[in-house]
């Protein structure tokens, strides 16, 4: 199902999207019409746990409230990685998100699944390139590519910026990311 399909589904579900969502499809003329929200209370209703890296045992959940926390904290807590779900990520075609402080590069990471075919290895591979020390592989036995991207590669975040900064910037190059793979996709006149 395309990007813009699963946008008017949760608008007919009653679900409201942000002005981020409404002007990227307005740029694409996507015919899109509903309630707003802001992209803060977007994730309101995240799952958040803290997981001993060692282990992969959880340590504890955390409340919404923890996404105000800077990104740092994963490199002050060494030990463990931050999971985040929401049902949101679904409309980027992934399920959750892992950000940690990855000690062998010394940089921060996120890694997660990206439910997209193997045939768009090559697009990915392209795309992915820009960004210094991303890693892309697709896992066959999952039906996905496993992802680890270096957070500070991307325009918006630095060390500081809260958590939910960090979910709503991968959100918003994921999002970006499913629009340009689904405009080569037309333009090559497939469809997935």
């Amino acid at each position: 199902m395309s990007l813009q399909n699963r946008l008017q589904d949760l608008l007919k579900e009653g679900q409201a999207l942000t002005d981020f969502e409404y002007n990227e499809a307005a740029r694409q003329n996507w015919p899109l019409e509903g309630a707003k929200m802001t992209e803060e209370a977007r994730f309101a209703d995240v799952y958040i746990e803290r997981v001993d890296k060692e282990s992969e045992e959880m340590i504890q959940t955390e409340k919404a409230s923890f996404l105000n926390t800077p990104l740092t904290y994963v490199k002050k807590q060494q030990k463990e990685f931050i999971y985040i779900e929401s049902k949101w990520f679904e409309v980027v075609e992934v399920d959750g998100l892992a950000i940690e402080w990855d000690e062998v590069f010394q940089t921060y990471t996120v890694l997660f699944g990206f439910k997209r075919q193997k045939k768009e290895t090559g697009q990915l591979k392209d795309i992915f390139s820009a960004l210094h020390g991303a890693q892309l592989q697709f896992n066959g036995q999952d039906g996905l590519f496993d992802v680890n991207l270096p957070l500070l590669e991307l325009d918006d975040i630095e060390e500081d910026t809260p958590l939910i900064g960090v979910i709503t910037s991968m959100y918003r190059f994921l999002f970006r990311l499913l629009m340009q793979l689904e405009k080569n996709e037309s333009k090559n006149g497939s469809t997935s």
